[in-house]
């Protein structure tokens, strides 16, 4: 049997609600998130999609994300966490409301960073990096698992190895792989599993507690490209997310 792979951003958190960067920040799921979280685990149960091992990143909105997916399935599922699935840090934009960050930078230059591969925030200053550095999700950490900013791009360079090394595998011996982590993060990992274009991947919005299905076909290529949300509202989802400037 071939795995399948279910990929799904955190419920919404305190920080969506308040429409800041959140970035590496570890912000709480609001209600409205947790409620998310056991719907889609909820969904997950009703489509028989019940995981083998679960992947988390090392912020508590993911993590308590995948213990609430879990909760809904009924079922003890292993959970792990890997910092590499952590969300891109936004840098000295952390913390900012976007809206106000996009008037101040313009509609091309806030864009560019939001959704281009290569845009870069503006570095994050050393004390607000150090206080970021000393939080409880990361003061663990390597020390390159938290830069001052960071570009798309470095996201999906930090990502890759745990798809290959550690989801792929899984995968091929037939197991059911749920992960369970961020905006960015989980672009950098349809980035490579779909192959996307610079173009496709501006274009991807991932919407809170909404899980994707991939299937891993004979080839180890994923079908259907782009994957299958269990619930038809999250394409409406995802055109919000997409009106608020992207994930």
């Amino acid at each position: 049997m071939n795995g399948r792979l279910v990929v799904l951003r955190h419920g919404q958190s305190t920080a969506n609600a308040a429409g800041v960067f959140t970035g590496l920040l570890d912000v709480p799921l609001t209600d409205a998130g947790e409620q998310q979280a056991l719907q889609a685990g909820a969904l997950l149960r009703a489509d028989g999609v019940i995981p083998d091992l679960v992947l988390t990143s090392t912020l508590q909105r993911s993590v308590r994300t995948a213990e609430l997916v879990t909760e809904a399935i009924g079922r003890d599922l292993p959970i792990e966490s890997a910092w590499q699935l952590n969300e891109r840090n936004y840098g000295a934009l952390t913390g900012h409301s976007k809206h106000a960050a996009r008037a101040t930078l313009g509609e091309v230059a806030f864009t560019r960073i939001r959704r281009s591969l290569n845009g870069q925030p503006p570095r994050m200053p050393l004390r607000q990096w150090w206080a970021l550095r000393r939080s409880s999700a990361l003061r663990d950490l390597p020390w390159s698992a938290v830069r001052r900013t960071e570009t798309l791009s470095d996201v999906i360079d930090r990502v890759r190895p745990v798809l290959t090394g550690r989801i792929m595998p899984a995968l091929v011996a037939g197991s059911t792989v749920l992960v369970v982590a961020h905006g960015n993060s989980l672009r950098a990992v349809c980035a490579v599993i779909d192959g996307l274009s610079e173009v496709e991947l501006a274009g991807l919005n991932l919407p809170t507690g909404q899980p994707l299905l991939y299937r891993l076909d004979d080839d180890r290529g994923f079908r259907p490209r782009g994957g299958t949300y269990l619930d038809p509202t999250a394409l409406t989802a995802a055109a919000l997310v997409a009106a608020e400037g992207g994930t």
